[in-house]
């Protein structure tokens, strides 16, 4: 039997300018050459930059058999702001994001004001006035679901003028397929976890973590941090003890499978 062939979305663009047209052939052709963190990155930095946003991220949702929220990986940050991010992960704010949630129940992008206009519990409504404190009140989320890898991707872009943003609905979701494929490519397909020991680091130590992440010794992170190295060790012994390991390798296993958010 023949697989079923999607139809091309014509109305996804019927309102798009050539300009537009041209970005997004240029972003899919480097989504599609893309096989590295480093690659999608660069495709999302591409992305960002023709359309009317002004921060973007994104990664991978993994889920529960039940498809509930299990945890974040792969998360590639291209300019949400880094204590946020912290905030976000710190908070266990993935277990109670309305945007987050609406896009695995739906399959769909999500128009960030019609999602918290329907928020109602005390959590919610707490994740919804702090993310505007931050800036982030207006945007869309678009992503695809993998129910044989169990996750969905998911690609937040936030800020610029909301009034431009329902009119790119349709367009981020056909772009949204593209850079979800070129995101499953890198993933290291590591199962994920949520480990409560993991949230107890300081935004110091998961810096510090990031930094060890990126392969660099603690002379080199007391040069970059500006402090000694007997305090850098300090740190790393603290983390080591939070996140109940013995080796830098463990340690960075370990923020690898909990999507520890990047803030070096």
């Amino acid at each position: 039997m023949a697989t079923a062939v999607l139809p091309f979305p014509a109305h996804a663009f019927e309102d798009a300018s050539k300009a537009d047209l041209q970005n997004l052939l240029e972003v899919m052709h480097y989504a599609v050459l893309a096989d590295t963190s480093s690659d999608i990155k660069d495709v999302m930095i591409r992305t960002k930059k023709f359309l009317p946003f002004d921060q973007l991220i994104g990664g991978l949702v993994r889920l529960s058999p039940d498809g509930t929220f299990k945890g974040f990986s792969d998360v590639l940050n291209v300019n949400f702001p880094q204590i946020w991010l912290f905030q976000y992960w710190k908070n266990r704010y993935g277990e109670v994001d309305p945007v987050l949630h609406a896009l695995v129940r739906s399959k769909k992008a999500q128009v960030w004001s019609e999602v918290y206009a329907g928020v109602k519990s005390k959590r919610e409504k707490e994740f919804v006035e702090t993310a505007a404190s931050f800036g982030l009140s207006d945007g869309v989320t678009v992503g695809t679901q993998d129910p044989s890898c169990g996750v969905t991707s998911f690609f937040a872009f936030a800020g610029g003028d909301p009034a431009l943003h329902a009119q790119y609905v349709k367009f981020l979701d056909y772009l949204g397929q593209h850079l979800h494929l070129a995101l499953l490519r890198s993933s290291p397909k590591v199962p994920c976890a949520n480990n409560n020991c993991v949230t107890g680091l300081s935004p110091r130590e998961v810096t510090i973590l990031n930094w060890i992440k990126n392969g660099k010794t603690n002379w080199e992170i007391a040069q970059i941090t500006g402090v000694t190295e007997r305090t850098i060790r300090f740190h790393v012994e603290s983390i080591f003890s939070k996140l109940d390991v013995t080796s830098r390798t463990q340690a960075v296993a370990v923020a690898v499978e909990h999507g520890l958010p990047n803030l070096a």
